[in-house]
């Protein structure tokens, strides 16, 4: 079986890319947590009806089953992520393949606190893996549509004039900081693109390489343009864009041409892009 063509539409495509949210509650099967780079899953199981009148080894199968649970809904999440690039990038891809690469990778999840026990013999679990951080984390499988895929050169300017401007000659900016704030609400997903007014995208997967976005992912999410997280990412001396509008059911941010030229032109000289030095302020 393969994952085809079914969602044609970036509008479609961008509503798969919301079940990736971060949500400060369990939504579906699973939350993503973009500050901490986690993803958790709420597993649950009951015990082998075998060993009702032996407390401990049905709390022990409990639990295994509860475990079970957990590494499953990990293997869908992952599916879903896939499936999201799959349909947004016209790939196709072998479901088996995917499935046995998340199969694997779910070894690598941590369960979080302790079993939890209820009267009705059920068991829940909580366990967590790294979204990023390369060979074992969930973007491994994720950004798996874009391992082979031949890499697109960043745009450049539309105003070749903008490469010589004070604002950017000199300058050595070590990253990009788009501003979002007070345009709505940004969503934080695993794969954004940056865009011009006129729809272009000047930031995406294809631009980049698979080892570095899945080491570190395309853009962290921050509070301030020089809080904590953005300085980790972006540096002491960022281009700071103010978003115009957001795109996508809010996923991605929208930047005028004349800024998008800023940028394109910067990176050309100091190549923060390619080094995924990106961060959204939400």
């Amino acid at each position: 079986m393969q994952f085809t063509k079914k969602f044609v539409t970036c509008l479609t495509a961008a509503m798969f890319m919301l079940t990736m949210l971060a949500t400060t509650a369990f939504a579906e099967d699973w939350e993503v947590d973009f500050d901490s780079g986690v993803v958790r899953v709420v597993g649950e199981g009951f015990g082998m009806s075998k060993y009702k009148k032996s407390p401990g080894k049905y709390r022990l199968t409990a639990s295994k089953a509860a475990r079970m649970d957990a590494q499953a809904k990990l293997v869908e999440f992952m599916g879903v992520q896939v499936k999201t690039n799959a349909s947004m990038t016209d790939y196709e891809l072998n479901e088996y393949v995917v499935t046995t690469s998340a199969q694997g990778i779910v070894r690598n999840a941590k369960e979080v606190g302790e079993p939890q026990y209820f009267d009705d013999g059920t068991c829940k679990v909580i366990m967590e893996m790294s979204l990023y951080g390369g060979k074992g984390s969930v973007a491994e499988v994720a950004y798996l549509p874009f391992k082979d895929e031949p890499k697109v050169s960043f745009m450049q300017p539309t105003d070749k004039s903008v490469a010589s401007k004070p604002d950017v000659v000199g300058q050595k900016y070590t990253g990009l900081v788009i501003d979002c704030r007070g345009i709505g609400v940004l969503n934080p997903v695993m794969s954004p693109v940056i865009k011009n007014a006129n729809g272009q995208a000047i930031y995406g997967h294809m631009n980049l390489d698979y080892d570095k976005i899945i080491m570190n992912g395309m853009a962290s999410y921050a509070g301030d343009a020089y809080d904590q997280i953005a300085r980790a990412r972006a540096g002491n001396n960022p281009l700071v864009i103010k978003a115009q509008s957001l795109t996508d059911l809010s996923a991605n941010p929208v930047v005028s041409v004349a800024d998008a030229d800023r940028i394109l032109a910067a990176n050309q000289q100091d190549r923060f892009l390619n080094d995924c030095a990106v961060v959204f302020v939400r």
